[in-house]
């Protein structure tokens, strides 16, 4: 499970150059996060296998916190990249299942990945930003045979 923390944060550390051109993250996300009803939160479960994201699409509502569990039930790894709608929310935490687990807090991420055979993370946030945002796994051709599809915030 380190190793899974460690891919984590490099995965978002090391796309933040590439970012230049993109929007900032949400500013008060501290407060937001703290003035969110985490009773209320919603758990959405996306499966990656090979080569699909199901649910493809996701449809969210603007100021409602959410628990979004990416689980790898395929034979090879996969990533959950959505970088500009990881920018658009206000972070409380990213967890790997307890008990041999951990957590990460950062202002904001670029992508997970979610080891094959059973890997799993799991992120919690408030969507601010309403918007259309693209979602792909970026390894090798894995967007090119269908892991790719649209978060929608309304």
């Amino acid at each position: 499970m380190r190793t899974s923390l460690i891919s984590l944060v490099a995965a978002a550390v090391l796309s933040v150059p590439f970012l230049a051109g993109a929007a900032d993250p949400v500013a008060d996300a501290a407060a937001i996060v703290k003035a969110a009803n985490w009773d209320a939160m919603e758990t959405i479960t996306v499966e990656l296998a090979e080569y699909s994201f199901t649910p493809q699409d996701l449809k969210l509502k603007a100021g409602q916190p959410y628990r979004l569990v990416i689980r790898n039930v395929g034979q090879k790894d996969h990533y959950y990249t959505a970088t500009e709608f990881f920018k658009s929310v206000a972070w409380r935490k990213v967890q790997t299942p307890k008990p041999n687990g951990g957590e990460i807090k950062a202002p904001y991420f670029t992508a997970v990945e979610a080891y094959k055979n059973g890997g799993s993370v799991e992120l919690f946030f408030v969507t601010v930003n309403k918007g259309e945002f693209d979602v792909i796994c970026t390894i090798e051709d894995h967007k090119d045979q269908g892991m790719f599809g649209k978060i929608v915030v309304e």
